[in-house]
C-alpha cells in the first residue's frame, strides 16, 4: 500500500512539473529578455532605478534556469546534471543558490533606493547604484561559497549507505561532521531570516513609508484622489504578490525536518511550492507594464522601431503625466530626463504655436511629452 501511494505521487508529481515548468520557463526568459532591453532604452536607462530593475530581470532568469529547468529535467526527462561529476554538482548547486539569493536582495535594495530618493535622504548616482550592486554580488558570493566547498558526489544523507544506491549532490555527512550540523540545522534558519524576512521586511515598511510621503505630496499638491489610490494599490499589488508566491516554500524548508523528505507526500507538496516560487519570477513584464507608463511607451516604441507593425498608443497619450498609471518613483526619477534641455526651445515652440492659431492653422504640439 505504501509503495503504491508514493508511486502514485511521484507519477503525479512528474506529470505537474513536466506541463507547468516550460511554460513558466518560456514566460520568464521571453518577459525578463524583454524587461532587460526596454529597462536599457535611452529614455529609461539614464535612471538608476532601472539598472537595479535590469539587473534584477538578469537574476530571475538565472534562479529559474538553474533550478526550476534542472528539476524539469529530472522529472521529464529523468536527467540530473548534478550527477554528472562532483565539479557540475558544486558548480550548478552554488550558482542556484546565487541566483536564487540575489533576486530578494536586489528587489528590497530597489525598495529601499526608491523610498530614499523620493524622500530626497539620498542621492542615487551611477557610482553608487554600481557600488551597491557590487556590494551585493560581494555578499551573495561570499556568504554561499561554502556550497562551492564542501558539496559533491557522495551518499545520500537522508537513507543508509548501501552499494545500490546512486550519489547524491550532497555532503558527505561523515567527512563533514561539523559543517553538516550547521547546513541541517543552523543554516536553513539562517538563510530564512537573512533572505526571506529581512528582505520582506524591508519590501512592505519600505512601500508603506513611501505611500505614506505620496499621499502626503498629493495633499500638499491637491492632487486627485483617484490618482493616490492608483498608486497605493500598485506599490501594494508587488509587495503582497511577492509575500504570497516567495514566502510558503521558503517557510516550508525552514520548518520542515530532514527526515520528512522520505515521506510520500513530500515531493508533491514541495513541487507545488517550487512552482508557485519560481512564478513570482516569471511575472516582471506582467508588473512593469501594469504599474509604469513610461515603461509601456518604451515598450511600444521598441516594438513599433523593431518590428514590422506599429502599435497605436494614440488614445492614451493625454495620460502620459498621469500618476494612475505610474508609480511615484517613476515620476520623480523620469521628471527631468523629459523636460527641455534648452529653455529657450520652449519659448519658441509657445510662440511658432500662437502665430499658427493667428494665421487659422491647427497645429499639434511639437514637442511630444
Amino acid at each position: 500500500m505504501n509503495s503504491s501511494l508514493t508511486y502514485s505521487h511521484e507519477s503525479f508529481t512528474r506529470w505537474i512539473s513536466s506541463i507547468i515548468s516550460p511554460i513558466i520557463l518560456l514566460g520568464c526568459a521571453i518577459g525578463n529578455i524583454i524587461s532587460f532591453i526596454v529597462l536599457l532604452q535611452p529614455r529609461l536607462r539614464r535612471q538608476t532605478t532601472s539598472i537595479y530593475l535590469a539587473i534584477l530581470c538578469v537574476a530571475e532568469i538565472g534562479t529559474c534556469y538553474t533550478g526550476l529547468l534542472r528539476q524539469f529535467l529530472l522529472d521529464a526527462f529523468n536527467l540530473d546534471i548534478r550527477r554528472i561529476n562532483s565539479f557540475t554538482c558544486r558548480t550548478h548547486i552554488y550558482l542556484t543558490y546565487i541566483f536564487l539569493r540575489l533576486a530578494p536582495l536586489l528587489l528590497a535594495l530597489v525598495t529601499l533606493q526608491r523610498y530614499l530618493y523620493v524622500t530626497h535622504r539620498a542621492i542615487c548616482s551611477l557610482k553608487s547604484t554600481c557600488i551597491q550592486l557590487f556590494c551585493i554580488f560581494l555578499f551573495v558570493f561570499l556568504a554561499e561559497s561554502h556550497l562551492f566547498i564542501f558539496y559533491e558526489l557522495t551518499y545520500p544523507d537522508i537513507r543508509p549507505r548501501s552499494d545500490y544506491i546512486p550519489f547524491e549532490c550532497t555532503v558527505d555527512e561523515i567527512r563533514y561532521k561539523i559543517y553538516y550540523k550547521f547546513r541541517s540545522r543552523i543554516y536553513p534558519k539562517l538563510a530564512f531570516v537573512a533572505y526571506t524576512i529581512v528582505p520582506l521586511t524591508v519590501i512592505i515598511v519600505g512601500n508603506v513609508l513611501l505611500v505614506r510621503t505620496v499621499r502626503q505630496a498629493s495633499d500638499r499638491s491637491r492632487s486627485k484622489s483617484k490618482k493616490k489610490r492608483s498608486v497605493t494599490k500598485m506599490l501594494y499589488a508587488v509587495s503582497i504578490l511577492y509575500t504570497v508566491l516567495t514566502s510558503p516554500a521558503s517557510i516550508f524548508l525552514a520548518i520542515a525536518p530532514t527526515s520528512y523528505q522520505l515521506a510520500p507526500a513530500f515531493r508533491l507538496q514541495w513541487t507545488l511550492l517550487r512552482l508557485l516560487f519560481y512564478l513570482c519570477h516569471s511575472v516582471n513584464f506582467l508588473l512593469f507594464c501594469a504599474s509604469g507608463t513610461f515603461f509601456r511607451q518604451e515598450f511600444v516604441s521598441f516594438i513599433n522601431s523593431n518590428c514590422g507593425f506599429r502599435i497605436n498608443w494614440r488614445h492614451n497619450e493625454h495620460r502620459a503625466g498621469d500618476i494612475g498609471g505610474i508609480s511615484k518613483f517613476e515620476e520623480e526619477t523620469l521628471h527631468h530626463s523629459i523636460q527641455y534641455k534648452n529653455p529657450s526651445e520652449y519659448s519658441f515652440a509657445k510662440i511658432e504655436k500662437q502665430n499658427s492659431k493667428l494665421n487659422g492653422a491647427s497645429t499639434e504640439n511639437p514637442v511630444d511629452l
